[in-house]
């Protein structure tokens, strides 16, 4: 019963209520979420043989130039599927507090306000990404956050209820040097 979903499709929720695609309804609750991974953990309690669960493929077999479908909601337009290719990998994305989620894919296939929280789907049927992200300024500039990326916030989140990271308290930042030469005599 646990369903994969973004961080900010559920950081100011109040109560979260799942549609199936039978039309069926159930309240979930929340077990976790990461803003710093834009990743959350929802579970629903219903009979598992209820449940179609979906495989989690390997993020980092992924391919530039590889088709995949993205499913979602966009504008409340349910069920939604289109289709891309992986533009680039290990890409990143600005998170709270000056975090960078990294690892994530960009993929041209169309997400929209309401595809966030949904599958990226490799064409084998297996969950290569979640759906995340747009350039709003741009068109088919769209990022997934990565399959391996959430498989170890999923674990966390649903073991803890959040992820532990170290933070050193540093950034690097590029500095431009200008060089300038001075002459002088040998004595």
């Amino acid at each position: 019963g646990h369903i994969i979903t973004n961080d900010h499709v559920v950081q100011d929720a109040d109560e979260i209520i799942v549609t199936f695609t039978t039309g069926t309804q159930e309240k979930a609750a929340l077990l976790g979420r990461d803003p710093y991974s834009d990743i959350a953990v929802l579970k629903v309690n219903l009979p598992p043989e209820t449940l179609h669960p979906v495989v989690l493929g390997n993020s980092s077999t992924l391919i530039v130039g590889e088709p995949v479908v993205a499913i979602g909601n966009p504008f409340g337009l349910s069920g939604t599927i289109t289709a891309g290719i992986i533009s680039q990998v290990g890409r990143d994305l600005s998170a709270p507090g000056g975090y960078r989620i990294v690892d994530v894919i960009q993929i041209d296939a169309a997400i929209n306000p309401g595809n966030s929280g949904g599958p990226l789907l490799n064409s084998s049927g297996e969950v290569v990404g979640v759906n995340t992200a747009i350039i709003p300024t741009a068109q088919g500039l769209c990022f997934a956050i990565s399959s391996n990326t959430a498989k170890y916030v999923i674990g966390k989140l649903i073991l803890e209820g959040k992820v532990r990271r170290a933070f050193l308290g540093i950034a690097g930042q590029t500095v431009k040097l200008s060089a300038r030469i001075i002459s002088y005599n040998k004595l």
